[in-house]
């Protein structure tokens, strides 16, 4: 976007500053770059709302919004976009199966349609996604998810009750180059 001659402003929020990713390369694809933490761990403390609304607030209303990231996070900024009258696309990630839309796993209703994401997105207009639909959908693996994750802990000598993601992935990586 930027590239084609945009104004881009980046919005990247996370819980605290060691679960940001992307700082740099946004920086590098952005004009302007927020970020903002839940604990004020880095940059302003607050949601990725609250920097939206400060953005529109110092700078006007922007003529898209593109938000990827946790549905909380998609459904949240598309509440605040609609109430600005923004135009707000959505990028979705839920589990895909075939990639046919055969199998039904990605199935996401948008405006009162069924879509699915694997031929007809991963993008949509996030006002028009049944967010709270698609979340009940992507909680109904989330025991296999957890027993399949707790096996992997184990498999690789971590406790499950007692595991920090990135030192997990940490020794993975150590593992794996020994």
């Amino acid at each position: 976007m930027h590239k084609a001659g945009n104004y881009v402003v980046g919005i990247l929020g996370a819980r605290n500053k060691d679960l940001l990713i992307m700082v740099e390369e946004m920086q590098h694809a952005c004009d302007s770059v927020r970020v903002v933490t839940d604990d004020g761990s880095c940059g302003d403390k607050g949601l990725v709302t609250d920097a939206i609304r400060a953005e529109v607030a110092a700078n006007g209303q922007p003529d898209l919004c593109v938000a990827i990231g946790p549905l909380i996070m998609m459904r949240e900024t598309a509440k605040v976009t609609a109430q600005l009258k923004i135009k707000t696309l959505v990028s979705l990630n839920p589990v895909m199966v075939d990639g046919t839309g055969m199998c039904g796993g990605c199935r996401v209703t948008v405006s009162g349609e069924s879509k699915f994401v694997c031929v007809d997105g991963p993008e949509f207009d996030g006002h028009g996604v049944d967010f709270d639909e698609l979340m009940r959908r992507q909680r109904f693996y989330q025991p296999q998810e957890r027993g399949t994750y707790e096996a992997f802990l184990k498999e690789h000598g971590h406790d499950p009750k007692d595991c920090n993601l990135r030192r997990l992935e940490a020794a993975v990586r150590e593992k794996e180059a020994t």
